[in-house]
């Protein structure tokens, strides 16, 4: 299979176009023309992710975060980038497009808390809707905790029943939540001031850790491609983890 075909069904699913203004979403390294038996799916690729593909014997990794994102002044041996050069791997990066796309980030984060009635905002990088019963703000955290697997939940008080969601670092979100009728805030990094505001506002917010909130797209996503491309073996990575522990 060649790569520009594995390009072009991204493109469809998740628009490059789409992507933020700022974003490095695409093909960002490798040949459009190389051919593909295998595929890695990760969120970040890192030494371990690329290692982990050399093994398995992937000639592309597809990740969320971009493995170039800042401009590139040196570029040392043990960048991922460098090593996706040195052993022939190509990158194909589907960031802010995929928070936007239908079947993006928001909305298997959405599906992963069983939301009903889900509405998504892509202009917003939100998800909207229902949950299947009230909860307290301590319950819903723990809820969160057990379905993203989260190393930990950091919340404000308040009740849950509608709940926008924003994966990654989406902490601004929470100033739109309450527009559109949600008293609940789940995202992966929330600042200071964005906690003050949600408790003055009645908003009970949630951070589950950026990849908590992101993670849950990899598994649909390696279908999507998997269901769209049957001779070409996608593998979820085992070794892209959360990079941090908590107690």
């Amino acid at each position: 299979m060649k790569l520009n075909e594995i390009i072009r069904f991204a493109d469809e699913l998740a628009p490059f176009d789409s992507a933020a203004e700022w974003d490095n979403s695409g093909l960002l390294v490798g040949s459009p023309d190389a051919e593909i038996s295998r595929a890695l799916l990760a969120l970040d690729i890192t030494p371990a992710v690329i290692a982990e593909a050399r093994e398995k014997g992937a000639e592309l990794i597809i990740s969320h975060h971009p493995v170039i994102f800042s401009p590139l002044h040196t570029l040392s041996p043990d960048h991922p980038a460098y090593l996706l050069a040195k052993y022939d791997l190509a990158a194909l990066c589907l960031h802010t497009d995929l928070d936007r796309a239908r079947q993006g980030v928001n909305t298997a984060l959405g599906a992963a808390l069983a939301l009903e009635n889900a509405v998504l905002y892509p202009e917003h990088f939100m998800l909207v809707g229902d949950t299947p019963k009230p909860y307290t703000a301590a319950e819903f955290a723990a809820f969160l905790k057990e379905r993203l697997h989260a190393p930990s939940v950091r919340f404000t008080d308040g009740a849950v029943t509608r709940v926008a969601v924003s994966s990654g670092g989406g902490g601004e979100g929470v100033e739109l939540a309450e527009g559109f009728g949600a008293d609940a805030f789940v995202t992966g990094e929330m600042k200071h001031h964005q906690y003050l505001y949600a408790a003055a506002h009645g908003i009970a917010a949630f951070d589950a850790g950026h990849f908590s909130t992101e993670d849950v797209v990899i598994a649909p996503l390696r279908a999507l491609f998997a269901a769209r491309f049957p001779d070409v073996t996608f593998i979820v990575s085992e070794a892209s983890v959360c990079p941090y522990q908590a107690i």
